[in-house]
């Protein structure tokens, strides 16, 4: 698919439905070969009560950024952080990108890497010097693409538990230092996507 303008916003409350049916998508296809299907019928039947409570935990600030990826009116990506990872072994020094989800229809496009940058711009803003990705051990998918941004992968892991069953976490680990962003990285985006203040 080709796209011609794509918009990296900050979330508003009337995105929330758009966002938890692009979540609930994106973990379907991402997450097909890990999770068995009661896992995705229950994230479906929790839609509405994700949506009420979007506003809450939806936030643009030094402490939390929630963004979309806007391609004609449709949101095809959604991307949330926090200045403070709350993985144990990371809490007091990390930032934290904790979601970062392409409709598959539009991945492969650059909208994962803006996402990144953007992230990486306001945690640098906000007095972060180094962010971590948590990601399920066995979405070799995703790994690498953090790979291939750079990351290093760190000796912790942890457990996701979803119904009972324990699905073991790997986190990368990034250092914004080294990373020679801000102002100057934006000419990195592809030419397709913009970012809107």
């Amino acid at each position: 698919m080709n796209i011609h303008s794509v918009t990296i916003r900050k979330a508003k409350p009337e995105d929330a439905r758009a966002w938890e049916s692009l979540n609930v998508r994106v973990w379907r296809d991402a997450y097909r070969h890990i999770f068995p299907e009661e896992v995705f019928l229950e994230k479906e039947n929790r839609l509405e009560e994700k949506i009420a409570r979007f506003r809450d935990w939806a936030k643009n600030d030094s402490e939390s950024i929630t963004c979309v990826a806007e391609y004609d009116g449709t949101i095809i990506g959604i991307m949330c952080g926090s200045i403070r990872s709350s993985y144990e072994p990371f809490l007091s020094d990390y930032a934290d990108l904790i979601a970062l989800y392409v409709d598959p229809a539009f991945q492969g496009q650059g909208i994962g890497t803006a996402f990144r940058k953007t992230f990486e711009e306001w945690a640098s803003r906000n007095g972060a010097s180094q962010y971590v990705i948590g990601v399920l051990k066995e979405n070799r998918k995703a790994r690498k693409v953090y790979e291939a941004w750079g990351g290093t992968l760190s000796e912790q892991e942890m457990d996701f538990v979803k119904r009972d069953v324990a699905y073991p976490v790997v986190f990368y680990t990034f250092c914004l230092k080294d990373r020679g962003l801000l102002s100057a990285d934006k000419r990195c985006l592809p030419q397709n996507i913009k970012t809107e203040e």
